[in-house]
Parts: C-alpha cells; structure tokens; sequence
C-alpha cells in the first residue's frame, strides 16, 4: 500500500525530470490529449455499470463545501487573514488554476498566491495519500479531499480506490464544486467586509 502511495509523488518527479529535457510546448499537448482519453475510458467504465444517481450524491459536495469554508474560518484569526480572504481562498475548492487568478485580481497577488499553492497542495497531498485516505477514512473523505478536481485530475485515483461507484459520485461532487466556485471565490472577496 505505502508503495502505490508514493507512485504519484516519484511519477511527477521523473515527470519533472524528463520534462527539462525536452521542448517546451511538448507536455502540454500531450498531457490535454491523454487527459482526455482517459476521461473518455473512465466514462466508458462508468458507463458500463448501472448507476443510479440520488440525492444522497449531493452529500458529498455539500459537506466538502462546509467543512472547508468552516476550517477556513476557524482559522482565519490563527493566520491573521481577514474573514473575506480566507474564505475566498478556501472556496477554490482546490481548483488552484482558478483560484489563484481570480483571488488575485479580487484581493491581491498576495492573497492570489496563497490561493493557488494553498489549492495546488489540496489536490498533490489527496494524490499522494488517496489510498491511505479511502482506506481509512472511506471513500467519501477521499472524494472530499480531491474538492473540485474531484471530476478531472482526481478522478482515476477515485476509481482506482473506491470502483466506479465512488467515480461517479466524486464526478458529481467535482461537477457541483466546479459549478459554485467562481460564485463562492467571488462573493466572499466582495461582499464581506
């Protein structure tokens, strides 16, 4: 187990590696269209089952949103963050490439900073610990961690862990985050003082 949880970590490693080997422009293209397929066979796997989707799906994403707009106001004073700013930082949901920009733009390169590396850390620490995560804390807990990449990037770790069950839900959960993001970032950095 110890060793399918560091895959991911020596994996990006190598990745990096390699990538500064070869010419810029290479990885990007390849990354899009491999994404791509894969989110293609995911949905093919998913597809293959009978899954039913209910209210209860919502759960997950609903208790994603409270637990880490809670946390983060919790521990806004401890950081010495305005309630505004760690809020809106939080409500990336781990959608670092979002988050940064728009925090930004809304309260700052400071404050953008911290949002992407605050949301790129979500999604690397669920990635290097996602069967650590399903095997003791369930698969709901996993799917929480991975917050809005939970549709995309994180989704094949879901998978792997939790079947193509856990798949569908975190694609929903990543769907709805996704959704509320720009939303959330947005009016917590306009409309709290």
């Amino acid at each position: 187990m110890m060793l399918s949880s560091l895959l991911p970590a020596v994996l990006l490693l190598s990745g990096m590696l390699a990538g500064s080997l070869l010419r810029a422009g290479f990885a990007d293209s390849l990354v899009s269209g491999l994404l791509y397929l894969l989110l293609f066979l995911i949905g093919i796997s998913l597809g293959s089952e009978r899954i039913e989707i209910g209210l209860r799906d919502l759960e997950i994403p609903i208790a994603t949103v409270a637990g880490t707009l809670l946390a983060a106001a919790l521990a806004s004073p401890l950081m010495g963050l305005p309630l505004r700013a760690a809020l809106s930082v939080a409500a990336g949901f781990g959608w670092y490439t979002l988050a940064g920009p728009l925090v930004s733009g809304l309260l700052g390169a400071r404050m953008g900073t911290i949002a992407f590396l605050s949301n790129l850390l979500r999604e690397v620490i669920s990635l290097a610990l996602h069967r650590v995560i399903a095997a003791r804390l369930g698969c709901d807990a996993l799917i929480a961690c991975g917050g809005a990449a939970s549709m995309d990037t994180f989704l094949p770790f879901v998978a792997d862990s939790c079947g193509s069950g856990g798949g569908m839900r975190s694609f929903i959960s990543g769907f709805v985050l996704t959704l509320i993001t720009p939303l959330a970032i947005s009016s917590f950095a306009v409309y709290l003082p």
